[in-house]
C-alpha cells in the first residue's frame, strides 16, 4: 500500500509553480519552494488540495472541462469565503491587498465563464466571443489581461453606448457595453471586492445581491402590509440615477473598505474612461457609471448604502424595501412627512426624485413594483384569522409587454412551421412564468394569457394556409399544447 504523504496547507496568498518538467512546486509558504507530493499530482491523496492546484494546470493547457470548471469555482469560493471573513470580523476594516488577488488564474478563468455566459454584443474594438476563441485562443487572452494587471500596464477603453427602448414607454434609455476585456476584469474585481462590501449592506437591499432576489423584495413588501399594517406607500423613483452618480462621492464610500491604491486606480479608471456614441468620444464630466458595466450594480449599491444607513438612523418607523434604484417605503401614516426627509437624504447624495413617478397611495388602491401589482384586499374565507391580506398579480404593463412579445415572435413568418413557432415561444412563456408564477397570482390571469397564446397561433395558422375553417381546427383539442408548448401559471 502506498504511504500516505502530508500535503502542503495552501492559502489566498499561495503561488504554484510549474517548471519545465511538469513539477509543481508552492511558493508563498514561508521563504522556500516546496515541492508538491506525488501522491496529490497522481490524484491519489489530498483531493481537496489538488482542487487548488488544477487552475494552475487550466491555465497551461488552455483547456476547460466540467470538472475543472467546477474546481476553479472552488478555489475562488474559498478565496472569497477567507475575504468575507476577515471583512465580518470588522465592519470598518480597511483593506489593502486586493490588487494581485485579481489576476490570480482562477480568479480570471471563472471572470471568464461568467462574462461568456452573460453573452452580450462587442464594444468598440468588435471582438465577440468567437473571435477571442477562434483567432485569439482564451489562454492567451487570459494570459495578456494577467501580463498587464500584473505590470500595471491596463488601460480601459471607452464604453460603448447604444440606445434601447424602455419596455411600454416611448422614451429610450442608454446602455452602456464595454469591450469583452474590461468586462472579465470588471468581473474579477467584482469577484474580489463584493464578499467584503456585501457585510455591509442592509437587509433592505435585494437588487444584485448574492442569494437575494426580486422575490425576496415581493415578500417584504406584502409581509410589512399584511402583518404590520404599515397601508400608506412612498412609491419612489429616483431621476436618471445611473447618470447623477457623483464620482467622487463613490470613490469616498469605496475608501471606506478598500485602502489598495492600485484597486482604488482601477475602479476610478473605469468611471473615467468615457463612452462612444454614435463614433463621438465623449469625456466623463465626473457624473455617473456606465449602467451595463459588470460592475456597475455593485457600484450602485455601494452608492445607495448611505441612503439605507440614513434611512436606519432617522427614526422612521416604517418599512424600506430597495431594488437597485427603484424603492417602497410602507409607513402606518405620514407620507407627506416620510417623502420629504427621504428627498433631503437623497439631496446629500445629489440625487433628486422623478415627481413624475414618485407618489403616495393607499394600499388598498394598489401600487405596481417590479413588474408585479400589491393591493390589500378582504380575506374571503370564513372564520379567518385575518380580515386583510396582501394579494399579488402580474401588473398590467407586465401583461402588455409579454403579449407584444408573442406577438413579435410569431409575427407574419409564414415560411416556419407550427412546431418551429412553438420551439421560440416556449422560451419567452417560461421566462416570464417562472419570474411571476411564485407570485401566487389568480389562475384566471394565466388562464387568459393561455387563450391569447392559442388565439395568436391559430390567427397565424388561418393566414398561412388560408383555412376556411379560420385556423380553428388546427388548433382544436389542445393540439398546441401536445405538441410541446409551454402554459402560463
Amino acid at each position: 500500500m502506498r504511504s500516505q504523504r502530508p500535503c502542503i496547507a495552501l492559502n489566498a496568498v499561495s503561488i504554484v509553480k510549474l517548471d519545465e518538467t511538469g513539477k509543481m512546486y508552492v511558493t508563498g509558504v514561508g521563504k522556500s519552494e516546496w515541492p508538491i507530493s506525488d501522491d496529490v499530482q497522481d490524484n491519489k491523496t489530498c483531493t481537496e488540495r489538488e482542487a487548488i492546484l488544477r487552475p494552475c494546470l487550466d491555465f497551461k493547457e488552455g483547456c476547460m472541462s466540467a470538472n475543472k470548471a467546477m474546481n476553479v469555482r472552488y478555489t475562488v469560493q474559498i478565496l472569497q469565503t477567507k475575504l468575507s471573513r476577515a471583512a465580518k470580523q470588522s465592519l470598518d476594516r480597511k483593506f489593502g491587498a486586493l490588487y494581485d488577488k485579481m489576476y490570480r488564474k482562477d480568479v480570471l478563468l471563472l471572470a471568464w465563464q461568467k462574462v461568456k455566459a452573460n453573452k452580450g454584443a462587442p464594444g468598440v474594438d468588435d471582438q465577440d466571443f468567437e473571435y477571442i476563441e477562434d483567432h485569439i485562443g482564451v489562454r492567451e487572452f487570459l494570459l495578456e489581461i494577467e501580463d498587464e494587471l500584473r505590470h500595471q500596464v491596463y488601460r480601459p477603453l471607452p464604453v460603448l453606448r447604444c440606445w434601447i427602448d424602455k419596455p411600454g414607454k416611448p422614451e429610450k434609455r442608454p446602455l452602456g457595453i464595454p469591450v469583452i476585456k474590461d468586462r472579465v476584469i470588471q468581473m474579477a474585481c467584482k469577484l474580489i471586492i463584493e464578499p467584503i462590501f456585501e457585510l455591509n449592506f442592509l437587509d433592505c437591499s435585494h437588487g444584485f445581491r448574492p442569494k437575494r432576489s426580486a422575490h425576496d423584495a415581493m415578500q417584504a413588501i406584502r409581509k410589512a402590509i399584511t402583518y404590520k399594517k404599515q397601508t400608506t406607500v412612498v412609491d419612489a423613483d429616483i431621476k436618471g440615477y445611473f447618470d447623477n452618480i457623483r464620482q467622487d462621492i463613490l470613490m469616498k464610500q469605496l475608501r471606506k473598505r478598500i485602502s489598495d491604491p492600485r484597486v482604488l486606480k482601477l475602479i476610478h479608471g473605469w468611471l473615467k474612461a468615457g463612452v462612444m456614441d454614435d463614433g463621438e468620444y465623449i469625456k466623463s464630466d465626473g457624473l455617473g457609471t456606465p449602467q451595463g458595466g459588470v460592475l456597475s450594480p455593485l457600484l450602485s449599491n455601494i452608492y445607495l448604502h448611505s441612503f439605507d444607513k440614513m434611512f436606519q438612523k432617522s427614526g422612521i418607523s416604517g418599512t424600506l424595501v430597495r431594488y437597485a434604484d427603484d424603492f417602497v417605503i410602507l409607513l402606518n401614516g405620514r407620507g407627506k412627512k416620510v417623502l420629504e426627509k427621504v428627498r433631503q437624504m437623497l439631496n446629500r447624495l445629489s440625487l433628486q426624485l422623478h415627481e413624475g413617478k414618485t407618489r403616495i397611495v393607499k394600499a388598498k388602491d394598489g401600487f405596481d413594483f417590479l413588474g408585479v401589482h400589491f393591493r390589500l384586499c378582504r380575506v374571503r374565507k370564513k372564520n379567518a384569522k385575518l380580515k386583510n391580506s396582501c394579494r399579488l398579480w402580474p401588473a398590467d404593463r407586465s401583461i402588455e409587454r409579454i403579449n407584444q412579445k408573442i406577438r413579435d415572435v410569431i409575427g407574419r413568418r409564414y415560411s416556419l412551421s407550427l412546431e418551429e413557432i412553438i420551439g421560440e415561444l416556449n422560451p419567452v412563456i417560461r421566462g416570464w412564468n417562472n419570474y411571476h408564477r411564485r407570485v401566487r397570482s389568480e389562475i384566471k390571469r394565466f388562464l387568459r394569457l393561455n387563450n391569447f397564446v392559442r388565439e395568436r397561433i391559430r390567427i397565424f395558422l388561418k393566414r398561412k394556409y388560408s383555412d376556411s375553417t379560420r385556423g380553428v381546427k388546427r388548433v382544436h383539442n389542445n393540439l398546441i399544447v401536445r405538441l410541446g408548448l409551454s402554459q402560463f401559471g
